[in-house]
């Protein structure tokens, strides 16, 4: 406990912990749980990363400790950023290769910024130093990509798997060849120019092959852009062909009510008692037949679209709704969410060959707005961090309206029911 290098490894690793913890909520794309239970997994993390440098320095042999250490730390550190995410498997993973190389690209740099500058102090001091640089280094490339590059990862959620899984095979063999490079740097030995020569060079490579990445994934938000202005005309022509056919209806049923007056007039003339009371049910039939699942009249019309589509396809249709005439979610959001959600449970029924049931529930507890759709499901259906593995624009259109709201959404498969949530805080 008195050796100068131990206990300037113990500063070194204890500082990088902090700002490891501090990169992981910088990087983070979406949290998959609340801030609280985030925060206790990282938590957690910290005490597995001292509770590792404590054993490896403490009770292992010199020549294994830091490689064991880092392997339980990159073990560790990598299960807790994959777990915690919301974001596709592959984006993840991408992600957290990322952090890595520009981790390995500072850790290495503050180290040559050591030898020439402080070539003559004492291994404590420049552990310190180090780890200042690492710190100061690494926080400026983390700022700059929660500022611009989170907004931009966040359109092109889920989208193109192919090329995050490319993404993060270049990036992989980049982070390989780091540690490749810094197995070979002795901060006591001095630096050899070839090392010093293949580390710059990688290092220019990769900033390359990073612009290039940027490039591709600038590519893949305007491709997921044009699949949802497409979908939201769709939309559009959805709801004014909803508004046209409600109007339709009210005409109707304006002009259809002189009728109705006259011809119980009528009865009530001949004193047909009788007539008039089985014609009152037979239009009280008619008024059931197109029923008002709750005040608010785009949720209605929604659900008397889909329950209409769901009659004509032969599947099972029940709803639930509570949501009042006004309602602090705006109406493209509606369609967005509850359109997208009732689509995906007639195609995934379609694909089944099943006769539903299909279950929509739609409440609001307290400030929040609650929406839950149930269908049967195929047994290819895999969810990823709560989501669909494969997920269409469609369900990234949910989760974006969701996300206006700070809201979550939760896919669960029980049984060969699908069942989809959708929590809003309007």
């Amino acid at each position: 406990m008195t050796d100068p290098r131990y206990i300037g490894t113990i500063v070194y690793v204890g500082l990088a912990i902090f700002a490891a913890l501090l990169a992981a909520g910088l990087l983070m794309q979406e949290r998959r749980w609340s801030v609280r239970k985030t925060a206790l997994l990282w938590g957690a993390e910290g005490l597995i990363l001292l509770l590792d440098l404590y054993l490896c320095f403490g009770l292992l042999p010199a020549p294994l400790r830091l490689p064991v250490s880092l392997t339980v730390g990159f073990l560790s550190y990598s299960a807790v950023f994959i777990a915690v995410s919301a974001d596709g498997f592959w984006k993840k993973v991408y992600l957290l290769i990322t952090f890595f190389c520009v981790c390995c690209i500072s850790w290495s740099g503050g180290l040559y910024l050591c030898y020439f500058l402080l070539p003559d102090r004492p291994t404590a001091v420049k552990y310190l130093v180090r780890t200042a640089l690492h710190i100061v280094t690494a926080l400026p490339i983390l700022l700059t990509y929660r500022k611009y590059g989170r907004p931009l990862l966040r359109e092109v959620s889920g989208f193109r798997k192919q090329s995050w899984k490319l993404l993060s095979a270049v990036s992989a063999i980049y982070f390989f060849l780091f540690i490749a490079l810094m197995s070979k740097i002795r901060l006591d030995d001095g630096v050899e120019p070839d090392t010093l020569f293949a580390f710059c060079s990688t290092v220019c490579t990769y900033a390359a092959v990073s612009v290039l990445s940027i490039g591709n994934i600038f590519y893949m938000r305007r491709d997921a852009r044009e699949a949802l202005v497409k979908q939201k005309l769709e939309y559009l022509a959805s709801y004014a062909e909803t508004v046209s056919r409600t109007e339709r209806e009210s005409r109707r049923i304006r002009h259809d009510k002189r009728h109705h007056d006259a011809c119980i007039a009528a009865m009530a003339r001949a004193g047909d008692t009788d007539g008039i009371l089985r014609y009152l049910e037979q239009e009280q039939e008619t008024v059931e037949s197109f029923p008002a699942w709750c005040p608010h009249p785009m949720v209605n019309e929604l659900l008397r679209s889909y329950a209409e589509k769901a009659k004509a396809a032969g599947v099972a249709f029940t709803a639930q709704a509570d949501t009042p005439a006004q309602s602090d979610v705006a109406d493209v959001d509606f369609v967005a969410i509850l359109a997208n959600l009732l689509e995906n449970a007639l195609n995934a029924c379609a694909a089944a060959h099943s006769a539903g049931p299909i279950r929509v529930h739609i409440r609001n507890v307290g400030k929040k707005t609650v929406l839950a759709a149930s269908n049967p499901c195929g047994a290819g259906l895999k969810l990823e961090n709560g989501l669909p593995a494969e997920r269409s624009v469609g369900i990234d259109s949910i989760v974006s309206a969701a996300e206006r709201y700070q809201g979550e959404v939760h896919y669960k498969v029980e049984a060969g029911v699908c069942t989809a949530c959708v929590i809003l805080n309007p």
